[in-house]
């Protein structure tokens, strides 16, 4: 039995905490796939109002680019979520790439060329360096597959080359690059993406400076970073995707070692139970003249077998771990460098069971080495080890559960705050149905505006003619999508333009989400024109409309450039969170009705019943009405908003289980010591009864036995775990680290638990039998 307690123990947390390290050394440590890639930096412009990013157009990287001081190479690529479907029906993930962008990550074609600068102009650009998965996938490593065609209907991309097996760039699930060709509007930041190579001593400060210095001496871009608030920022290109994970990936490894110190107290307790059953054996050997190193020997070899038997099973069970990190957020899937059964797993499962190992062996010599096998110091017969081990015990569980107390009320919080629509039956769809977003077709407001009207016309109104379907509406930047735009507006009184978060949503938005409007009419067909109404939402009303009739106000909209327009405010809508349920308060929102919707745009489909059951009709009958058009995503928003919460979600399983974990291992510890304390006063407590003392004041005495340990662990417990708590801070919502109410459940839970696993060997102790218990002794 202890053998099997031992490779069960040792086996679990060997998984948890190499799977836990193996994902933070692939975030922190892992080489990158690409030649020096710690000298690899992100370029980019933040809009810091409202966190959201920029990009920057083919002349600022032209610009970086030709800075030769600070930068040996600078690359853009633009589109990594693009999803196509070729004639064979196989899906595919394309990113167009700037000419040269494997120079600068210093990784060549195994097979081919890369994309050079004849490819990147209208005519010659339909060619693609792919992947070497998609080229054993979908060529079967076919050396001669430079010149083969992928046929993706209008578009068709002849193969000139075929990276490396382990190249990944951005990241791991792009199949093929393909030339990106700069567009006219240059005046705007652009949807470029940059990655530059520092030259050899430039730092990520100096880099940002050089930046930043280009944007401040770009006319048109200086003058939009003010009014949008956009500043300049550089990280290394780890930092891509290691900074919003790795302060979840640390406390879930705090959790992990914490889980694994209880795991220890129990091995070691567990343990002296069996040195204890066996101190005559150890007696008559030493006095027939065994040698302590042979009594070592033979302890160690009773540890060694199962501890290793449990590493090799924690290591088989470490790919799962990491997949599970993966599938709950807590670690990008998208990871370039990837994150895989590997040497670090190998390391952090070997530290894990060395410890193990260690301190069993070490707790067993130093009891041994103080008589306390024998002896009846310490607490109540129990020695000094074992109550040391059970308070740390229940510590630790303290903390866990404290921790896991404050997540669940954050989340509680977080899930009931006001989003201000309902994402309940909601399917937003992305829609392209002249493909300008993958085939490089062009749109011209003026020429186009008409067909592209009649188009979504055309779409909006064969989707709500499916069954269930209550409410269609198109928009350009929904709550949730990742998309973002921002204008800049005239309020009457104030001289200064300000800036709003503008939105062009068609007649029945505010009812397909649910959005309620505090005062006014939401926008019909009749109102698109010269003179379109707008709605504003609370926020606005609050800035700007203090004291005056909202419905009597008006507000001029930015048509471009200097030009604006004098608006009427129609309606007042509620705010809404854009982003995320936890997102700060930012800027207001001015509602313009849709006159043509955009050539990219979302469109959103309300039923009563489980919008998951429209994915796919509504996919057929968008394809029905216009054929090619390219559908970027299709999903409940429901989802989307989910997908927010789920890093939160994943560290409260985990630490809350973990939390649970240490809970049952302490209540079984807190049982085997108290029982181990009775065995070793068995003559004692057979005396009390023999004089008269009642079963209810032995059993009381063993009860206060356990009392005094877990109140000593619980105050340790608040003590330790409170400051460690703040380490929580920034993923808490609307509630403090210190919260009275999580840690006081904390400690309620711990002693109820306590408690039934002090009652039953107390009950057991008090049924002892006096004559038995003298006569064995």
């Amino acid at each position: 039995m202890f053998a099997l307690v031992v490779i069960v123990l040792v086996a679990s947390v060997v998984a948890i905490n190499a799977s836990t390290f193996s994902a933070i050394h692939a975030l922190r440590w892992k080489a990158l796939p690409y030649a020096n890639g710690e000298a690899l930096m992100e370029m980019r412009g933040d809009m810091r109002k409202f966190g959201f990013i920029a990009g920057l157009n083919a002349r600022i990287r032209d610009a970086l680019a030709a800075d030769h001081a600070h930068f040996s190479g600078v690359a853009g690529f633009t589109g990594a979520g693009q999803e196509r479907i070729d004639a064979n029906g196989q899906s595919w993930r394309l990113a167009q790439v700037t000419p040269g962008f494997e120079q600068v990550l210093g990784v060549a074609p195994m097979i081919g060329r890369s994309i050079v600068d004849e490819d990147a102009v209208e005519g010659a650009d339909q060619v693609a360096v792919i992947s070497d998965r998609a080229w054993r996938q979908r060529f079967d490593a076919d050396p001669a597959v430079v010149g083969r065609i992928v046929d993706f209907g209008k578009m068709k991309l002849g193969v000139i080359g075929v990276m490396p097996p382990g190249f990944a760039f951005p990241d791991n699930q792009i199949d093929a690059w393909r030339p990106y060709i700069a567009g006219s509007n240059q005046r705007s930041f652009g949807d470029l993406e940059v990655v530059a190579r520092a030259a050899p001593g430039t730092s990520v400060e100096q880099a940002r400076a050089v930046l930043a210095g280009l944007i401040a001496h770009d006319k048109p871009l200086a003058e939009l970073a003010v009014s949008a608030g956009i500043q300049a920022n550089v990280r290394p290109w780890r930092e891509r995707y290691a900074s919003t994970h790795v302060q979840a990936l640390g406390l879930l490894q705090l959790a992990a070692l914490a889980l694994l110190v209880v795991v220890v107290a129990n091995l070691v307790n567990l343990h002296l139970d069996q040195l204890l059953a066996r101190r005559r054996e150890f007696g008559i050997r030493r006095a027939l003249g065994a040698s302590e190193r042979a009594i070592a020997g033979d302890v160690a070899a009773g540890v060694m077998p199962p501890a290793i038997i449990g590493l090799a099973l924690g290591l088989a069970l470490t790919p799962s771990g990491l997949r599970a990190i993966v599938d709950h957020g807590l670690l990008p899937d998208l990871l370039p460098q990837g994150a895989a059964f590997g040497p670090a797993t190998v390391i952090g499962g070997s530290v894990a069971m060395a410890l193990i190992v260690v301190a069993v062996l070490f707790a067993a010599w130093f009891a041994q080495r103080r008589h306390d096998l024998s002896s009846r110091s310490g607490v109540a017969g129990m020695g000094r080890l074992r109550p040391a081990l059970l308070v740390g015990q229940v510590m630790l569980t303290t903390i866990l559960l404290g921790g896991s107390a404050l997540l669940l009320r954050s989340a509680i919080n977080l899930l009931s705050t006001d989003r201000g629509f309902n994402e309940q039956g909601v399917l937003m769809t992305m829609i392209d149905p002249l493909g300008v977003s993958v085939d490089n077709a062009t749109y011209d407001a003026g020429f186009d505006r008409q067909r592209i009207r009649t188009m979504m016309e055309g779409i909006r109104d064969a989707v709500a003619g499916l069954p269930g379907v209550d409410h269609v509406a198109f928009a350009d930047a929904p709550p949730f999508s990742h998309s973002e735009a921002v204008s800049t507006i005239r309020v009457p009184g104030m001289a200064e333009t300000q800036n709003a978060r503008s939105r062009v949503v068609s007649p029945g938005y505010f009812a397909t989400l649910g959005i309620g409007l505090l005062a006014g009419r939401e926008f019909t067909n009749a109102d698109p024109g010269e003179a379109a109404p707008v709605i504003v939402d609370v926020a606005y009303q609050q800035r700007y409309l203090q004291g005056i009739d909202p419905l009597h106000a008006f507000v001029e909209v930015n048509e471009g450039g200097d030009s604006y327009r004098k608006a009427r405010i129609i309606a007042v809508a509620r705010t809404i969170k854009h982003e995320a349920l936890d997102e700060a308060a930012g800027l207001p929102i001015v509602y313009e009705p849709v006159e043509a919707p955009a050539p990219v745009a979302f469109l959103l489909t309300h039923t009563s019943g489980d919008p998951r059951q429209l994915v796919e009709s509504v996919r057929q009958r968008v394809l029905a009405t216009q054929p090619g058009t390219v559908i970027m995503f299709n999903k409940p928003l429901a989802d989307s908003v989910a997908e927010t919460l789920a890093p939160r979600r994943a560290l409260l399983e985990a630490i809350g289980g973990f939390g649970l974990a240490t809970l049952l291992l302490a209540g079984i510890g807190l049982a085997a010591v108290l029982s181990f304390s009775i065995r070793r006063r068995t003559a004692e407590l057979g005396l009390r009864l023999a004089i008269g003392a009642t079963p209810a004041r032995v059993r009381n005495l063993v009860l206060r036995q356990g009392a005094v340990l877990i109140a000593m662990g619980g105050v340790l417990g608040l003590v330790v775990g409170m400051p460690l708590a703040r380490l929580l801070s920034d993923r808490l919502y609307r509630i403090a680290f210190t919260d009275t109410t999580s840690w006081l459940a904390a400690i309620v839970v711990v002693l109820l638990v306590a408690s039934i696993a002090c009652w039953l060997p107390a009950r057991r102790a008090a049924a002892t039998d006096p004559m038995v218990a003298l006569r064995n002794e």
